[in-house]
């Protein structure tokens, strides 16, 4: 389906299942949406999913049952291929009814029905690789793809075989760039005298990361900090009962956080796991980070993407398996207690920052509106 230049580009972007996925779909939605695009956003039904959008009541979502693609001789791979069909039909009854030019996946096997739809249906398609390693998934999806974009410069060589990979960085939503007259450590009921420790590990949490910073908090008090905890949902009883034992340490403990860019904002250091949209925004803000990446990452993309972090002077890693109170806690008091170095780390993280990210997306995908997709099948 051709747009003309003059008309609104109707854009489905499917970002489904992941913060990672879902928080760069939504920064692009909302720049096309206030450009006068028609956009609609291919979500799961994973209640991270419906988090996020119920604070998007701008926005249009679509819910499908997305199913992770199992091992090849799995006697799951039947319901996984007849849930894939349903998708694909339901995502092309979509296109047809919003009348969608452009398809954008944003990663992962969510992307998969959409892409496909959007061949049959004559839609151009992109993809967007967020990582410094894409997955199994994204390689595949690719294959559906006329433009795939990469988060960062080390992505591109993954795609060897593509004839149209472009580097546009990984975007961040509208919420986190705006300015703000509110006051961080007011908001969260913090003293902004103090130094502030950020501890996230993405849209879901990270168990491995609560448990030992809830083992270093006495050493935490005793250095007179002070905590902003992002649990994730799954954890949140059990951290926040660890933080109750230590009533004398000034604390934040939450869920989750609709107000990343207050918590960023009053962070002096980040403790996180090392996915691209979480360090998009580390990057942003020029947040200095101790990163954690996750050992069970697909093709252990989230170590590379530390590694670029941490060459560059952003941030130090921290494999999890060399992990305890102590190391973590020596680490943290190396970076507080040395302005110097946290500036330069600070510095680092800005100047790996992409910051017109959405706003590159959005003229790409309403220019590939206007040009004519595969035919339609």
């Amino acid at each position: 389906m051709k747009t003309s230049p003059n008309q609104p580009a109707h854009v489905l972007i499917a970002c489904g299942g992941t913060g990672g996925h879902l928080f760069p779909g939504i920064a692009v939605a909302e720049v096309l949406k206030a450009r006068g695009h028609d956009v609609t956003l291919l979500i799961s039904e994973k209640k991270i999913d419906s988090i996020a959008a119920s604070g998007h009541k701008e926005l249009r979502f679509e819910k499908m049952p997305f199913l992770a693609m199992p091992k090849p001789w799995s006697p799951k791979m039947i319901g996984f291929l007849t849930g894939l069909w349903r998708g694909m039909k339901q995502c092309r009854k979509i296109i047809r009814q919003h009348q969608i030019s452009t398809v954008l996946g944003m990663g992962g096997f969510t992307s998969f029905a959409p892409l496909y739809a959007g061949r049959k249906e004559g839609c151009r398609t992109l993809i967007h690789e967020s990582n410094a390693i894409p997955g199994k998934a994204n390689r595949l999806n690719a294959r559906y793809a006329d433009t795939v974009l990469c988060g960062l410069d080390a992505c591109k060589t993954h795609f060897p075989k593509h004839s149209d990979v472009r580097v546009v960085g990984t975007p961040i939503r509208s919420s986190m760039r705006g300015s703000s007259t509110e006051k961080p450590h007011e908001f969260f009921k913090l003293d902004p005298a103090k130094k502030t420790l950020l501890i996230m590990g993405g849209s879901q949490g990270a168990r491995g990361i609560n448990r030992v910073i809830g083992m270093a908090l006495e050493q935490f008090e005793k250095m007179g900090i002070q905590l902003l905890h992002i649990a994730g949902p799954t954890d949140y009883e059990e951290v926040r009962d660890v933080y109750a034992k230590h009533p004398m340490l000034p604390q934040h403990v939450a869920a989750f956080c609709h107000r990343m860019d207050l918590a960023y904002r009053a962070a002096d250091l980040a403790i996180a796991r090392s996915g691209a949209s979480s360090m998009s925004e580390l990057a942003y803000f020029g947040v200095p980070s101790l990163l954690i990446p996750y050992p069970f990452a697909a093709e252990d993309h989230q170590t590379r993407n530390a590694e670029i972090f941490h060459q560059a002077g952003a941030a130090l890693m921290m494999p999890e398996k060399d992990l305890n109170a102590d190391v973590l806690a020596d680490a943290v008091r190396s970076i507080l207690t040395d302005p110097k170095k946290a500036e330069a780390m600070k510095r680092a993280a800005n100047k790996a920052a992409v910051r017109n990210s959405a706003e590159k997306i959005a003229d790409l995908l309403v220019k590939e509106a206007t040009r004519p997709g595969k035919p339609k099948r």
